[in-house]
């Protein structure tokens, strides 16, 4: 578990750091923008949402493979009391295992929305 975690942060590290970017040489200043002007977000807070990202799948990977391990074998149960009804089995099924897997940092700030279900099973109309 300990070599786990170690591996976590290391990666979490990895992947905040690719958002910094060197500082070039200027022959001359340029002017300060104002911090509302700015749409880049500053090295420090991008590296705090992404180990706040990589402290977030810690938990929320395991139980949505709980959840989506569970559904799947609710949903064939289902299948099977309906005699092979597909549509019992995927409204079921779809659910659980589509949605959200992996949390980043534009979803905690609140830029995309988590997705813990995924979207429900619509079945096709016969006309």
């Amino acid at each position: 578990m300990r070599r786990l975690l170690i591996a976590m942060v290391v990666v979490g590290l990895v992947v905040g750091s690719i958002r910094f970017h060197p500082v070039l040489a200027q022959t001359e200043p340029e002017p300060l923008a104002s911090p509302a002007a700015s749409t880049e977000e500053n090295p420090a807070a991008s590296f705090g949402w992404g180990m706040a990202a990589v402290g977030t799948n810690l938990l929320y990977i395991p139980a949505k493979m709980i959840y989506a391990i569970t559904g799947g074998l609710v949903g064939l149960l289902a299948w099977g009391v309906t005699l092979g009804n597909n549509d019992v089995g995927l409204g079921v099924l779809q659910p659980a295992v589509t949605g959200t897997w992996v949390v980043t940092p534009e979803m905690l700030r609140g830029d995309q929305p988590i997705m813990f279900l995924g979207p429900s099973y619509e079945p096709a109309k016969d006309h």
